[in-house]
């Protein structure tokens, strides 16, 4: 017997108990939504280093030339050796190249750049995380994890998980729900 699938998946903790969570129909649309923002913000946390959060935010958020002369790619492209290497980081500074060069300026570039990949990361682990249940699982538990994963894709939540981001959010610490044992831990009167 199996503990399940999302043992074998093979991504960060964070990913393994929202994958947990999606294949078990008693957790909420919300629940699972509070496990995706902390999966994503500590993909944030672990691979975006705060420099490198720090030169952007200055390049798209405080141009000294004001909206008149947007930054160039070459000036975001310039913080990639901030990035140590880090797919996340290149990601997020790929975003923001594009962010500027369709017409952002400001602090709507900078929150596009984070939106922009926070959605991409999420597309890229919800694609390994359902190809993963597919193999492993049958037809019918694949269809409804791909079902549920599909309701994480919530543009209000994004906005607010973007939000989040872009004030220098940290990750999320879910404590578990209390477990009552004993035979005096009932409902208070």
């Amino acid at each position: 017997m199996s503990d399940g699938p999302h043992r074998s998946l093979p991504m960060g903790r964070r990913w393994k108990k929202l994958a947990e969570c999606l294949d078990n129909p008693s957790f909420s649309t919300e629940d699972l939504r509070e496990r995706r923002d902390a999966a994503l913000l500590g993909e944030f946390a672990r691979e975006v280093s705060d420099p490198m959060m720090a030169g952007l935010r200055n390049i798209l958020c405080n141009s000294e030339q004001g909206t008149l002369f947007a930054p160039t790619g070459s000036e975001i492209e310039n913080l990639r050796s901030l990035s140590n290497g880090s797919t996340v980081g290149g990601l997020l500074l790929d975003c923001a190249i594009d962010a500027v060069n369709s017409g952002y300026v400001g602090e709507a570039a900078f929150s596009a750049a984070c939106s922009d990949t926070a959605s991409e990361l999420l597309e890229r682990h919800s694609r390994g995380m359902a190809e993963h249940y597919q193999r492993e699982t049958g037809a019918k538990r694949a269809a409804h994890f791909q079902s549920r994963l599909d309701s994480l894709h919530d543009g209000n939540s994004m906005a607010e998980l973007t939000g989040r981001i872009v004030q220098g959010g940290r990750a999320i610490v879910i404590r578990p729900t209390t477990r009552h044992t004993g035979l005096e831990d009932g409902v208070a009167f």
